[in-house]
């Protein structure tokens, strides 16, 4: 299901029940198998997706997407089958060198501080707690997902959330002081091309 944030940043959520699991094939996966293994793992190109949908013309297949990230280094696939990634040095260069987006790298810092610099034509791309989905939480890990955080004012922070609940997926809202008990103070910031 496609639709546009109020930041004119389109996101996608899917259906992955397993009556309605999600399309795999129109996604460019050669199986099942291959999308099962993969669609826990690319929440930041997830939301590099919806960045290109929302900013450009590019419209390019997830598995097309996870291709070239993987021969630019952004993910390492080591022999047992573990992945690591997303690589963000790698990752900025490819979508700078790419797709025209300007990157900076956010380390150390809260999110009430990054997310000062999100404003249209600039979000925010954010190491969370997969755990933020559920806002109940207390006491979550923090950092192992990415969302995209393309709005914040009055106190509260709105993003996309790859990996949501259907009710929270596309444009999920939180206040500030929840939202930093998930996030590890570390993201990027990716602005539009001029």
């Amino acid at each position: 299901m496609r639709r546009a944030a109020s930041s004119g940043i389109d996101v996608f959520l899917r259906r992955t029940d397993p009556p309605h699991l999600h399309d795999w094939a129109a996604d460019g996966y050669q199986s099942r198998e291959e999308y099962l293994f993969w669609s826990r793992k690319v929440c930041g190109l997830a939301c590099l997706q919806s960045l290109l949908h929302g900013w450009t013309e590019i419209r390019l297949p997830m598995r097309e997407l996870l291709t070239s990230a993987l021969d630019r280094g952004c993910y390492v696939v080591h022999p047992r089958g573990k992945v690591q990634g997303l690589i963000y040095r790698p990752f900025m260069a490819w979508v700078s060198s790419q797709f025209g987006f300007t990157c900076q790298l956010v380390e150390n810092t809260p999110i009430h501080v990054s997310a000062r610099s999100v404003r249209p034509g600039r979000a925010l791309i954010a190491s969370v707690s997969p755990e933020i989905r559920d806002p109940r939480i207390h006491d979550p890990r923090r950092g192992g997902h990415l969302v995209l955080v393309h709005a914040a004012r009055g106190g509260m922070v709105r993003f996309h959330d790859p990996s949501g609940y259907s009710h929270n997926a596309d444009s999920a809202s939180l206040p500030v002081r929840v939202f930093e008990r998930f996030h590890a103070g570390r993201g990027i910031l990716v602005s539009a091309p001029s």
